[in-house]
């Protein structure tokens, strides 16, 4: 019974004393306000370096292609070629062209057998040369590695030349475009895709012949 009242006291005497040593406390603040120092914390960021390709103050690009041309009525045949070309101002750029190709046999001559040939050999050779205005219509990059960024650019092309086929000569319009990736500051890649359009008789009756080229190729800028 005696250790119960002993303990009940204990507890009231620590009550009490709780809300003194509060005011004790209370009464050491002066109304001094503390303001610590605000700890500016900087990331830890660590920048990537990339490697980009890109032309520096060439002018001047040449090189060669290779691919296949539609020639109509004749089929698809393998095309070769060079260029040339002028870049006058970042966006525009003048281009010359020369490609060799020979026409296949048309279905014509196919059907009636090997006795029939609408044109000599020598005739079958077909041969172009123009001169193209070309338009940087999209610039843009290619991200080829974490580390190399190659600069692109996709154009529009439109001029005019001669074609030389079936033993004569035809005033040709060209129209196209491409796709450009500037592997060094020095070489590039080209995709391109051209139309030559000229008028023929050469099946009997006038009409506008389109001939389709795809080719790839490289060139260089000096």
């Amino acid at each position: 019974m005696a250790s119960w009242f002993q303990q009940l006291f204990l507890i009231l005497m620590a009550l009490t004393v709780l809300p003194v040593q509060a005011q004790q406390d209370s009464s050491n603040n002066d109304g001094t306000v503390v303001i610590k120092p605000i700890q500016i914390i900087e990331p830890d960021i660590t920048l990537r370096k990339t490697s980009q390709a890109k032309i520096d103050d060439e002018v001047f690009e040449a090189g060669v292609f290779a691919g296949v041309i539609s020639i109509e009525d004749f089929g698809t045949q393998p095309l070769y070629g060079v260029k040339a070309s002028f870049h006058a101002t970042e966006d525009f750029f003048l281009q010359a062209n020369y490609g060799v190709s020979k026409a296949g046999r048309t279905s014509y001559e196919t059907i009636n057998g090997n006795g029939v040939n609408i044109l000599a050999d020598g005739d079958r050779e077909f041969r172009y040369y123009d001169l193209l205005v070309g338009y940087n219509l999209f610039p843009g990059e290619a991200f080829i590695t974490r580390n190399l960024t190659l600069n692109t650019a996709f154009y529009l092309v439109a001029g005019a030349g001669n074609t030389r086929f079936a033993g004569d000569d035809h005033f040709t319009l060209v129209i196209g475009s491409g796709y450009r990736v500037i592997l060094s500051d020095w070489l590039t890649w080209n995709l391109d895709y051209r139309d030559h359009i000229f008028k023929t008789e050469l099946l009997g009756r006038e009409k506008n012949s389109h001939n389709i080229e795809l080719t790839t190729g490289l060139t260089v800028f000096f």
